[in-house]
């Protein structure tokens, strides 16, 4: 007994020696419960939850914004990584939908009907078909075809009656009437319109720092080249035709798809060289991983990524690999994740998609990908952690 006290006592010391926002925290299956754990998959928040049915992390002002759904005995709740809740497990909704681009804001939905939960309360109770997040803090809420808007304290300013609901700005009229331009000092003005006539509505105006929006970053994406010189494409193609059977140009990429004897390579029109061996039984460009080119080619009935210089990233062992390079071999699943220092994924489990990534740096972001095992669901990040243990 005291041994496991001991246990529990270094554990939350250790735990509690990171700041609130300071790691990110992944949703962690040990059998049938889940907890949390850091990206190298040692666990942070002992897995006392029967699901955690969906979930966002955010890095905002050098923090982690972290919001989880999850469920014990009773209904879904709303939690962050240090368990604080947002949303209490008494609440008696079918459903709950979270937002990383309003974090404190949780849509809620009972009988088919849509609510809105804010700031410790239920704002907009469950009587909506959709409601949508404007300006100012407020939500356009709607029934049937007509909308309505309430404020960011629950109070209904407009109410449902009109097909329209926009902000009011000055330079949509010559003259500003003495009301408008008072209003407009320390008023937020709305306008509401039906197909016959527009009514202005006022409210408190809300500070911006009391909105929080989330932080959208670059994609891990590589630059194509595109040549802005003027080349004789037709040339270059009759030039290629002497020694190859078919000629196929892509402008775009200064590159030529050639066939010889029913196999195909690929020509670099800058460089005049053959960046990928006619030896494919299909080759097609595929994009850019850390600066390169990379094209998904064919060849006995097997697929694999060849980057230019015939450097084989992949070979050619798989099933298919697919758009988003989800790897298919002998039934099975993995991933290839693009510009990552990390080997892919193997082809292991029985389904797997990628989820919503999460961003590490304005310039990376950490790939993290929902796959299942014949004895559940879990995670897989892009460095090949497993965040489950079956």
């Amino acid at each position: 007994m005291k041994k496991t006290i001991l246990f529990l006592i270094i554990s939350f010391t250790i735990y509690a020696q990171k700041p609130s926002g300071s790691e990110v925290l992944i949703p962690f299956r040990v059998k049938k419960l889940w907890g949390l754990s850091d990206t190298l998959g040692n666990l942070k928040v002992n897995p006392i939850y029967k699901e955690i049915k969906s979930f966002f992390i955010e890095k905002q002002n050098d923090k982690y914004v972290s919001r989880y759904v999850v469920k014990t005995n009773k209904s879904y709740f709303v939690i962050n990584e240090d368990r604080k809740v947002f949303l209490p497990e008494t609440n008696t909704y079918d459903s709950i939908h979270i937002s990383k681009y309003y974090p404190n804001c949780f849509w809620v939905f009972k009988k088919g009907k849509t609510g809105l939960f804010l700031k410790n309360k239920e704002i907009i109770p469950c009587l909506y078909d959709d409601i949508l997040p404007t300006q100012n803090g407020s939500f356009r809420v709607q029934k049937g075809d007509l909308v309505g808007l309430i404020n960011a304290s629950g109070k209904l300013i407009i109410p449902i009656e009109y097909i329209y609901i926009s902000t009011y700005r000055e330079e949509e009229t010559d003259e500003v009437e003495e009301k408008d331009e008072k209003a407009m000092v320390d008023k937020f003005v709305w306008i509401a319109g039906t197909s016959k006539s527009e009514k202005k509505y006022y409210d408190t105006k809300v500070s911006e720092n009391n909105i929080v929006y989330a932080t959208i970053y670059e994609k891990r994406l590589g630059s194509e080249t595109i040549s802005g010189d003027s080349k004789d494409y037709d040339l270059m193609a009759s030039e290629l035709l002497k020694t190859y059977d078919k000629v196929q140009i892509n402008q775009s990429l200064d590159i030529a798809y050639v066939t010889k004897n029913n196999l195909k390579g690929v020509i670099d029109l800058v460089s005049n060289t053959e960046i990928i061996n006619l030896i494919y039984d299909e080759v097609i460009y595929d994009g850019i991983n850390k600066d390169v080119k990379v094209f998904k080619t064919k060849r006995n009935g097997k697929y694999g990524l060849i980057q230019s210089g015939n450097k084989a990233i992949l070979n050619c062992e798989f099933d298919d690999i697919n758009e988003d390079h989800i790897l298919t071999k002998d039934n099975r699943k993995g991933v290839f994740v693009f510009n990552t220092i990390y080997p892919f994924i193997k082809p292991k489990y029985t389904a797997i998609k990628s989820v919503e990534p999460i961003s590490i740096s304005d310039f990376w972001q950490f790939g993290l990908f929902e796959v299942t095992t014949e004895k559940g669901k879990g995670y897989v990040g892009e460095n090949g952690v497993e965040f489950f243990k079956d």
